[in-house]
């Protein structure tokens, strides 16, 4: 893909956040391989005057592998004016069709750069801070967000609408991350629970896996970035004026209001 038609495609997306249109696509010269997406991506984050807080990682199960297409999981940028502290309400207009997912969230405390040689789980438990319980809010300038492709969700910062994160918790390595259950309720009904290991096994797994990809194009992950793993829970659509809680047992709880 030329820099004219990822320039060109960035700034479809940039103007559809700005005036909170839906596509149907990016159009004839759109992405078509995973290195078009991210390279439309790249040219996102350019273009947006926000920072950027951190990443998710999306499609570590099965499931959404399954729904997308794609036989391995995909990065996109949280920008910093998307994160949100548990107890946020969204407005109505922020958003255009958000679902939710209960993910688990690691804060770096020092930098994994790119480099040569593949980083190992005990390679990013090493860099982390700390964790958190998370809700990402999971939307897309798209107008249907199954049929839209990977590689247009990957363009749009890999679907991501917002991330509302809980307390960080430091002493973290004596928990049994894989076992780690997950609740998540919309208003009075529990919609979705599981475990860590829906995450590619581990959620440090995930983590290891982003800082690997980023380096296969040279690019790392800064100090003090915010990294959710993937969906514990499966994911679920959040009406308008509705809260959607999840329990993260000894992580604590988060909670989210779109509003009417």
């Amino acid at each position: 893909m030329d820099r004219a038609a990822a320039s060109q495609a960035a700034s479809t997306l940039h103007r559809a956040r700005a005036q909170g249109l839906l596509l149907d696509d990016l159009g004839p010269n759109g992405p078509v391989t995973l290195a078009d997406a991210y390279e439309v991506q790249d040219e996102l984050a350019e273009l947006t005057a926000d920072t950027v807080a951190g990443w998710k990682i999306g499609c570590t199960g099965a499931a959404a592998q399954e729904l997308l297409g794609v036989p391995h999981p995909f990065g996109g940028r949280v920008f910093t004016g998307h994160l949100l502290e548990s107890g946020a309400a969204v407005a109505a207009s922020a958003l255009q069709h958000p679902a939710v997912e209960g993910e688990i969230v690691f804060e770096l405390a020092s930098e994994l750069p790119a480099r040569s040689e593949p980083y190992t789980p005990t390679d990013v438990a090493a860099a982390t801070r700390g964790i958190r319980p998370a809700i990402e809010l999971v939307d897309t300038r798209f107008a249907d967000l199954t049929t839209a492709g990977a590689v247009n969700l990957i363009a749009d910062v890999g679907a991501n609408g917002g991330l509302v994160v809980g307390d960080l918790l430091s002493n973290w390595t004596d928990l049994d991350l894989a076992a780690l259950e997950v609740t998540m309720a919309v208003g009075d009904e529990m919609v979705g629970q599981g475990t860590g290991a829906d995450v590619l096994g581990h959620p440090l797994e995930a983590l290891a896996w982003l800082a690997n990809d980023l380096s296969c194009r040279g690019q790392g992950l800064a100090a003090g970035a915010l990294v959710s793993t993937g969906t514990c829970t499966q994911v679920a659509p959040l009406p308008p004026g509705a809260t959607a809680v999840t329990d993260h047992g000894p992580l604590g709880s988060v909670e989210v209001t779109w509003l009417a």
